[in-house]
C-alpha cells in the first residue's frame, strides 16, 4: 500500500504566470521529512524540484496529496475504531418473537449504537478493525446493533444473517456479511473484539437445528432457539484513505476518518 502518514500540509496554488507555492511556517531549509525511499530532504528542496517541472501540474498536485492523506490500510491496526457510518434506523421494531425476524432497534438511532437482546448488555458501540487482509480492511460492529430470533432452521438463519448485513453497506463498503467463527477463533476469549459482554450469533452451523454463538464470557457455544445479538462485518473498498483520528457518530473519540480516493 501507499506512503506513510505525514503531518505537514502544503498548500499548492496554480496561478496564471506559472506555478508557485505557499507553506505556512515552512520558510526554512531546515524543515525536512523522510521520503518513501528513506532519503531525508527539505520541504523547500522537494517543492523546488517539482516546480521545475511546471508543465506537470497533475504530478505536483498528486505529490501534495501525500502530505494530507494516508492509506487506511497502512494507518490502522486490528481493534482500532473507524468512523464508519451505516446510517440511522428509519423505524422502530420490538425484540423479535418469531423465527427469522430481526428487531430491538429504535427509530432515528444510529446503527453504530448497541441494543439489548437478552438479560445481558454491552456498552461497546461503533465500528472496529476486525482484520486486514490482501490490501483490504474489514470492520465489525463493536457491539450488536439489533437482535435476531433463531429456532431450529439453521440454513434459513445463516442466509438471513448474511443478507441482513447488506443493509449496513455505504459508499465505502465493498461487501458485507455476518460475523463467523473464523473471524474470532484466534482471539482470546477475553479479547473485547470477541467478548462484548452479551451473546451474539455466528453464521455457522453446529447441527441441523443449532447455530454457534458466542457467550457473554467470550466462549463458543451452540443452541437451537434464542433471541440473540447480530454483528455485521463490512469489507471496505480498496485504497480507502484517512486524514487521521477524531470522534465518530456514536462518541468514540479516536476513530480513523474515511476518505474515498478521487
Amino acid at each position: 500500500m501507499g506512503g506513510g502518514y505525514l503531518l505537514i500540509i502544503i498548500i499548492l496554488l496554480v496561478v496564471t504566470n506559472g506555478i508557485t507555492y505557499g507553506a505556512s511556517q515552512l520558510t526554512s531549509d531546515g524543515v525536512s521529512y523522510q521520503k518513501k525511499d528513506g532519503e531525508l530532504t527539505t520541504v523547500k528542496k522537494a517543492l523546488d524540484e517539482l516546480i521545475t517541472k511546471s508543465s506537470k501540474v497533475d504530478e505536483l498536485e498528486e505529490h501534495a496529496k501525500l502530505y494530507k492523506y494516508a492509506y487506511l490500510y497502512d494507518a490502522v491496526k486490528v481493534g482500532d475504531y473507524v468512523a464508519y457510518d451505516a446510517g440511522t434506523w428509519n423505524n422502530s421494531k420490538d425484540i423479535p418473537a418469531t423465527h427469522g425476524e430481526f428487531g430491538g432497534y429504535t427509530q432515528n438511532k444510529n446503527r453504530g449504537e448497541s441494543v439489548i437482546c437478552d438479560n445481558n448488555s454491552t456498552e461497546l458501540k461503533g465500528w472496529r478493525v476486525l482484520k486486514k487482509e490482501s490490501g483490504k480492511v474489514y470492520l465489525v460492529h463493536a457491539g450488536q446493533p439489533e437482535c435476531y430470533y433463531h429456532i431450529n432452521n439453521t440454513t434459513e438463519s445463516i442466509s438471513k444473517l448474511n443478507a441482513r448485513a447488506d443493509e449496513y453497506k455505504n459508499e465505502y463498503a465493498e461487501s458485507a456479511r455476518s460475523i463467523v467463527q473464523a473471524d474470532i477463533e484466534n482471539l482470546d476469549a477475553d479479547n473485547n473484539l470477541r467478548k462484548i459482554g452479551t451473546y451474539y450469533w455466528l453464521a455457522n452451523v453446529y447441527a441441523d437445528t443449532e447455530l454457534y454463538y458466542i457467550h457473554s464470557d467470550g466462549k463458543l457455544n451452540h443452541y437451537f432457539s434464542a433471541v440473540t445479538g447480530f454483528r455485521p462485518v463490512v469489507e471496505l473498498k480498496s485504497n480507502i484513505l484517512t486524514t487521521g483520528q477524531g470522534p465518530d457518530k456514536v462518541g468514540n473519540p479516536n476513530a480513523w476518518t474515511l476518505v474515498l480516493p478521487n
